[in-house]
């Protein structure tokens, strides 16, 4: 798949062909987002880390070329996102970069364009990214995720006498633990990411795992540290079973910090705040929680194949007619930009029907609130009020409980 450039008809958009484009591409990547740190080692880090994972396909890297100069690149994964017990196919895009030479002129824009068309052309639901404010909105992408993070005094987890569960590293022969600890603590969260056993072989592969056993030697924990910069340690995940398990990883968590670097005054978790962690931490100690909004940055989203995100709601809607049983029949005409798709609402439950047979109720939605309203981050409370939207007031209760503001969470491993 080869995207032209209208604007300048030597200008296209196109998978990497050679070694030399993929170096290009991810040593482009570390000088421009880890310029700080030994680029050169950070750009083959980075390709092991891309380029071995087990689903990878080449294609997925994509540049910008003025005939054989680079001018800048993306990755645009296929991921598996988990709605309920409905799962999506959707693009990730990821490490939008454009060379300092050639900035200015379109070219992230083409970049953009490009990748809403590699995932409609792929018929993937949705693209997804975590990226830099103030940019990504001028493509349809909208907020849909704020990762709340708990903050903890060193001194008041060291008052604490030391955990009598022991931490170690992971090992591959963990894996089976691991993945089961993480569906444990996370598949129940909308947002989650599938996970195959060689998928977290790979993550355990390029990331710091430490397992917390239990005095019967069964893991009861999780702690994975990334490293950026150099010296440098924060928590991508963590997860804990009970309160000796929590205790073991926060001590271990500052005597693995103090070995490179100061003994942090404080440490910073970030978990789900109704998730059991969390209320672990809350029932043995005190802590702060802070949420940054960033405004049109961090977690974004957007829709990609119309046609398949329609198909996927039919499932989703499903759970939550049947969890929250509301009495109601008929056919709702829902319509995103020039797209509609009918869905008959019954006893027998919700499907999809080509040719609907009796009265419709229409709704309107513009792409950014519909996104919004589909991931749990805007409520029909908040979409009613929004310009341009039709929501007719009888259909408020029915969208209110397709459009639930259920448990969402993108737990840092899925990061791309």
């Amino acid at each position: 798949m080869e995207t032209k450039i209208t604007s300048s008809p030597d200008f296209v958009i196109r998978p990497l062909k050679s070694s030399a484009e993929v170096e290009n591409f991810f040593l482009l990547n570390a000088e421009v987002f880890r310029r700080h740190d030994d680029v050169a080692t950070i750009a083959i880090k980075y390709r092991q880390f891309i380029t071995e994972a087990p689903h990878f396909r080449p294609d997925q890297l994509r540049g910008a070329f003025l005939g054989s100069t680079y001018l800048g690149g993306y990755f645009i994964p296929k991921l598996v996102v988990c709605m309920g017990s409905t799962q999506l196919d959707i693009s990730g895009i990821g490490e939008v970069t454009t060379h300092p030479d050639y900035r200015h002129k379109g070219i992230a824009t083409a970049l953009m364009q490009d990748g809403i068309n590699y995932a409609i052309h792929h018929q993937h639901a949705l693209l997804l990214l975590d990226g830099i404010a103030d940019f990504y909105h001028r493509f349809g992408y909208v907020n849909i995720f704020k990762t709340p993070k708990h903050i903890i005094v060193s001194e008041d987890i060291l008052a604490h006498p030391a955990s009598p569960y022991p931490v170690r590293p992971a090992t591959f022969d963990d894996i089976p633990d691991l993945l089961a600890l993480y569906q444990r603590h996370y598949r129940s969260y909308s947002g989650c990411f599938t996970r195959t056993y060689q998928q977290q072989r790979h993550l355990l592969n390029h990331q710091l795992h430490f397992l917390v056993m239990n005095l019967d030697n069964e893991p009861c924990g999780y702690l994975i540290l990334y490293e950026r910069p150099v010296g440098n340690y924060y928590v991508m995940e963590v997860a804990a079973d009970n309160w000796p398990a929590a205790l073991a990883l926060l001590q271990h968590h500052i005597r693995f910090v103090g070995t490179n670097s100061d003994s942090p005054k404080e440490i910073q978790w970030p978990l789900p705040l109704n998730s059991l962690t969390f209320y672990i931490l809350t029932d043995n100690l005190s802590l702060r929680s802070e949420t940054d909004h960033h405004l049109n940055g961090k977690w974004m989203a957007r829709p990609a194949h119309l046609p398949t995100l329609f198909r996927s709601l039919p499932p989703l809607w499903q759970e939550h007619l049947q969890r929250y049983k509301l009495a109601w029949s008929g056919t709702l005409a829902l319509t995103i930009d020039d797209s509609t798709c009918y869905f008959e609402v019954n006893s027998a439950g919700i499907h999809i029907v080509e040719h609907p047979s009796n009265h419709v109720h229409e709704v309107k939605l513009s792409p950014q609130v519909f996104t919004q309203l589909l991931f749990g981050y805007r409520s029909i409370t908040w979409a009613i009020h929004q310009p341009e939207q039709q929501i007719p007031n009888e259909l408020i209760p029915l969208l209110t409980i397709l459009f639930a503001q259920e448990p969402f969470w993108i737990p840092g491993s899925n990061s791309f």
